[in-house]
Order: C-alpha cells, then sequence, then structure tokens
C-alpha cells in the first residue's frame, strides 16, 4: 500500500521543539541535525509502512485510529484516510504529535 504523507502544524512544532531543545539546552547542533534527519526519515516510510503499525492501546486514541511507533527515543503518532477512488495513493497518513518516548504519551495526545 502506498500512502501520501502530511505532517501537522503540531507535529512540525513537536519535531521544532524538540531539535530546539538539543541545540539550545544540550547545545550539540549536530545532534540536533542527525535527530531531524532521522525523524524525518522515519515520518517518510510511513508512505509504504503506514497500515503496519500498533493502534495506540489508550482510549479514546484507539478508537480514534490512532497509531503510533518508535523512531530511535521517539514516539510518531498519526492517522490514517483512506482514499475512496485510489488514483494515486491508497490514502494520508497524518503524523499528528511526535515527541520524546519517555514522556508520559498520554498527555501529549491531550496537548499538555
Amino acid at each position: 500500500m502506498k500512502y501520501e504523507v502530511v505532517v501537522s502544524d503540531q507535529a512540525k512544532k513537536d519535531i521544532a521543539h524538540t531539535y530546539s531543545y538539543i541545540l539550545n539546552t544540550l547545545q550539540s547542533r549536530i545532534n540536533a541535525d542527525a535527530v531531524l534527519r532521522r525523524l524525518y526519515s522515519a515520518i517518510d516510510e510511513l508512505s509504504f509502512m503506514a497500515g503496519s503499525h500498533h493502534l495506540y492501546p489508550n482510549e479514546p486514541w484507539h478508537s480514534e485510529g490512532v497509531y503510533y511507533f518508535s523512531a530511535n527515543k521517539h514516539a510518531i503518532f498519526y492517522i490514517l484516510k483512506e482514499n475512496e477512488d485510489k488514483t494515486e495513493s491508497d490514502g494520508v497518513a497524518i503524523v499528528i504529535h511526535v515527541s520524546n518516548a519517555s514522556r508520559d504519551l498520554d498527555a501529549v495526545l491531550r496537548g499538555e
């Protein structure tokens, strides 16, 4: 299956926050750049692997169809929108959040 991948504004903010934290707090441009590359590489892989990840186990996100997977020390959350006509792709994978996996992921999804 082939999916178009869209990164939401919130996910972009999450990634920018992670980059800024590594760059400014940890003072490592090399590591910040490497994490950024790894995150976007993992997100790009959703174009052909979006259907292979697990639904987030906790409610209400499980019922809402929120999927997640790990990319190094980060959790990437996304939803799938199926394409009815399947002309260009099977659907769209919309990345909704990116977080350090050590955080309270329910709180992340609640927007806290």
